[in-house]
């Protein structure tokens, strides 16, 4: 009897299983789609610019930081607090500044300051505006901006400078486009200056081989090509 119960049980067991199989089969769930690739994002602007300097790159010289207490740049003077921003911006800073914030999807914004003037205790923005230089540290110290960076302002080329599209290949990053980024401007690159851009530019993006596709912002100024920024975006096809 013990047998024939045992055997009854095996033979359950079997019908069980493959009854399960069937039922799963007609009834499986549909595998997980596999989540798409994120785009790899470019880095903010420490970190491009203390890739940039690090390679001995042509790019703005950045003169000090300011409340940046977690990332820093070699030989960057580090300012801590707004009473340090101030005493830097009136004793030390050599002007005219470019103020860029670290990260820039806040809404902080990118200004500039032409002098300082000693009488009124501000600085001279570069629409013209005065502003007192407590009411500039005031707004480099919006939460959003995660810190600012404090440049040196390059002239600017009557053109306003490139923007050059980058496509990262198997063999490395490929220019597909490039233009003047002043509204309106219509003219060819005069070649000097585009070979100098071009050798910056391919020289930058295989720092960032990560970011398939590639925005850069080429300064023009009298020493030549400075790399002022690099976004990720769509690259636009020739």
């Amino acid at each position: 009897m013990f047998y024939f119960s045992q055997a009854d049980a095996m033979h359950k067991s079997g019908f069980a299983q493959a009854y399960d199989l069937i039922w799963r089969m007609f009834h499986a769930l549909p595998a997980p789609r596999p989540q798409a690739p994120q785009a790899a994002c470019a880095p903010d602007r420490i970190a491009f610019y203390a890739a940039m300097q690090a390679h001995a790159l042509p790019c703005p010289r950045v003169a000090a930081l300011f409340n940046c207490a977690a990332c820093a740049i070699d030989g960057v003077r580090m300012l801590h607090s707004a009473a340090e921003a101030r005493r830097y911006l009136r004793d030390a800073a050599v002007y005219p500044l470019k103020f860029v914030p670290v990260s820039d999807d806040g809404g902080a914004e990118i200004f500039s300051a032409i002098s300082y003037e000693k009488d009124s205790d501000a600085a001279v923005l570069g629409n013209g505006a005065l502003i007192a230089l407590a009411d500039l540290v005031q707004l480099l110290d919006l939460p959003c901006a995660r810190g600012y960076l404090l440049q040196e302002l390059p002239s600017p080329h009557r053109l306003g400078g490139l923007r050059v599209t980058v496509a990262m290949r198997a063999h490395g990053p490929h220019i597909v486009y490039a233009s003047w980024k002043l509204a309106g401007a219509d003219a060819d690159i005069p070649l000097p200056l585009w070979k100098a851009s071009s050798r910056l530019v391919l020289a930058g993006a295989a720092l960032f081989p990560s970011v398939e596709n590639q925005h850069w912002d080429i300064a023009l100024c009298e020493r030549g090509p400075l790399a002022v920024g690099m976004s990720a975006e769509h690259a636009q096809l020739l």
